[in-house]
């Protein structure tokens, strides 16, 4: 994948965290669910809380199961399936405290509280772009120089 997809599939990943639909366990007394999915055009992507307390540990690519944020330190405890993605980047605690948002949104969740979480998550996102763009173009050199 050259530089321009990795830039496309990340930035749509960005958008696509905004549209989340939750997906999977509820728990009991604690967050809605413990992971939080969405598709956005071909990319589904998820959020995962491991310990149902709340807290994002990691957002991952749902085809490739490539770990892309993680909370710092819960990159040591990332279960298999997943990898990481050459990229992946820590998150910082507002983007921790911004993801960890949905998932406390329910059906009954307020259009404008949806929306407050997307914009939150948006403009946090795109603060990462610049720093994946550049660590894929340097792999993507690093890979062609190595096929010369």
């Amino acid at each position: 994948m050259n530089l321009r997809q990795h830039s496309i599939r990340l930035f749509l990943v960005a958008i696509a965290l905004f549209g989340f639909n939750a997906c999977s366990v509820t728990g009991f007394g604690g967050p809605v669910s413990n992971v939080y999915c969405d598709n956005f055009l071909i990319y589904d992507m998820c959020a995962q809380d491991l310990n149902d307390d709340g807290v994002v540990e990691y957002v991952y690519f749902a085809d490739t199961m490539d770990v892309f944020m993680f909370r710092d330190g819960a990159d040591e405890n990332i279960p298999s399936p997943h990898g990481m993605h050459r990229c992946a980047m820590p998150m910082d605690d507002d983007l921790v405290a911004t993801t960890s948002r949905v998932f406390e949104v329910t059906d009954e969740t307020s259009y404008l509280e949806k929306q407050d979480i997307r914009g939150a998550m948006m403009i946090k996102y795109m603060t990462y772009l610049p720093q994946v763009t550049t660590c894929n173009l340097r792999a993507e050199q690093a890979a062609a120089g190595e096929g010369s």
